[in-house]
């Protein structure tokens, strides 16, 4: 009885020794003092069980109590090494799962990048320590071709390869980051210029190949902006990012692989937010007008239409180009608004016209934008009701560069406005590549051959030869021909000799405002009357 007794007191004294080690890894986890006061308990019982086991060798007591003492002990050190246990186990468990989380909230999850954040507080740090650096912010152009075609699950591979490839790349003293969707920054000590291009360089032939993916070649390109950072200057990690992002997008506009930051840039980009402030408050305020251009018949001189211009008012007899904030329009997003305003102020209009020129048509410009979604077509549908207007006396003329940008999307809305009655033109022909395609492809029933090619075509024999071969397949192709640009007569009568239907310029008029469009009409009609006589 007495050995028995001792084994069970011994079982328990080892179990509390074995126990000790993960209450001391507890300790080395947690800063919690009541773990502190479980070891100082575990030695106290340690040491109480080598005195109890001690007292029952001495006395030889194998009396049935010391004996139940003895398997309490034993359970007793049971159950203190199976809580220890279970506490370091769950301890260790939320020490990898906090882990998991800190590693989440410091990286992206799928390309396992550093993210947004953590570049931010890495050039921040940058910036403290006062010295020259750079940041590189990359951006893929074709990424959403990629999505479209191959799917989004294909695109976060392209993503996580791409990123791959940086990392690889990255040389000592870079270090790259993704801010999010097709966006990754590197932050360099290359300082200057020209090791900022190297840097580039050796982008551009490590992408030269593309990436294979699931066996499938995908090209990458990607426009970058570059911010280089002087250790002596002032700014903050926002500015900075903000450059970066104004060079990258002027290397998209300008399809180059690279462009830095420099005063010039900020000074445009700086004038460009102006520019649209104020064309919004334009519009607002009803300082944009709408003047219309004459189109008249080549052989008889008779009106055919009118081209609706917008003009900016900017003080008495002052204009700001359309050529400057169109652009900028459509870069913001803003086109809508003002395709909109003209569209309906044409509507109002047209009854002016109509009632001195019957059967004048009104030609109206569109912008890509205008194709996205179902906005123009139902605009449309509330004016045409709204000022009962025949949609045969509106022609929508679009350029051969917005056709191209998506043909599928064109020939959709092409489609639509000529079953709601409208007319098609295509404007500026021939400054693309894709002109002659685009008359296979495309419902349209009238060209109008780009001014660059009309101003001097007296003067070049490349450029009479495109304005004839334009006419020569408008007439096999059923389609009218307008002249834009015809600045004299000797052009005038030679478009006519070659059988250009309808003529536009500063010979038949500039564009006119709408009461000096009225009398324009009217004048230029009475004068026919007289000449019939």
């Amino acid at each position: 009885m007495e050995s028995l007794s001792l084994s069970f007191i011994l079982v328990g004294f080892l179990l509390l020794v074995v126990a000790l080690l993960p209450a001391l890894q507890i300790c080395q986890i947690t800063q919690n003092r009541g773990w502190r006061v479980l070891l100082a308990l575990i030695f106290f019982f340690v040491c109480g069980y080598l005195a109890f086991a001690y007292h029952v060798y001495r006395t030889a007591d194998a009396s049935p109590m010391v004996l139940g003492l003895s398997v309490i002990l034993m359970l007793g050190a049971v159950f203190v090494i199976v809580v220890v246990q279970l506490s370091r186990s769950s301890l260790l468990l939320l020490q990898e799962i906090a882990q998991s989380e800190r590693h989440l909230a410091r990286h992206d999850s799928l390309t396992e990048l550093e993210n947004r954040q953590q570049c931010t507080k890495y050039v921040e740090q940058c910036i403290q320590q006062g010295r020259a650096f750079s940041v590189l912010l990359l951006d893929i152009n074709n990424f959403k071709q990629v999505n479209d075609a191959l799917g989004h699950f294909f695109g976060d591979k392209l993503l996580v390869a791409f990123a791959g490839k940086l990392r690889s790349l990255a040389k000592q003293g870079s270090k790259v980051y993704r801010m999010g969707g097709d966006e990754f920054v590197i932050v360099t000590d290359a300082a200057s210029e020209t090791k900022l291009f190297s840097l580039n360089n050796g982008l551009l032939k490590a992408f030269n190949d593309g990436l294979v993916i699931d066996e499938v070649h995908v090209d990458v390109f990607y426009s970058a902006g570059a911010r280089i950072f002087d250790a002596e200057e002032k700014s903050s990690v926002t500015e900075l990012m903000k450059h970066a992002d104004i060079a990258m997008y002027a290397a998209k506009n300008s399809r180059q692989s690279l462009v830095i930051f420099d005063q010039a840039l900020h000074d445009g980009v700086s004038a460009e937010f102006e520019l649209f402030n104020a064309l919004k408050v334009a519009l607002s305020e009803r300082k944009l007008k709408v003047f219309y251009q004459p189109l008249v018949c080549g052989h008889n001189n008779e009106v055919h239409g009118l081209e609706a211009l917008l003009r900016w008012t900017d003080g008495p007899g002052s204009y700001i180009s359309p050529l400057r904030f169109i652009p900028i329009a459509e870069k913001n997003n803003y086109i809508k608004q003002i395709t909109s305003f003209v569209i309906e102020q044409v509507f109002k209009d047209l009854d002016n016209f109509l009632t001195i020129e019957p059967g004048v048509t009104i030609h109206i410009n569109l912008s890509c934008q205008d194709f996205h979604g179902r906005y123009l077509i139902n605009q449309l549908v509330e004016l045409q009701s709204k000022y009962q207007i025949q949609p045969s006396c509106i022609v929508f003329e679009l350029t051969e560069s917005m056709v191209m940008v998506d043909v599928e999307q064109a020939r959709y809305m092409i489609g639509v406005l000529i079953d709601m009655g409208f007319a098609v033109s295509i404007d500026d022909f021939g400054t693309g590549f894709s002109s002659f395609s685009m008359l296979r492809e495309l419902p349209i029933s009238q060209i109008k051959i780009d001014r660059s090619f009309v101003s001097s075509c007296l003067d070049s024999d490349k450029d009479q030869a495109i304005v004839e071969t334009t006419i020569y397949l408008a007439n096999r192709l059923g389609c009218s021909v307008v002249a834009e640009g015809v600045e004299d007569s000797k052009t005038a009568a030679y478009l006519n000799s070659k059988g250009c239907h309808y003529l536009q310029g500063y010979y038949i008029s500039e564009a006119l405002e709408k009461n000096s469009a009225k009398q324009w009409l009217h004048s230029h009609r009475m004068v026919k009357r007289v000449l019939k006589r």
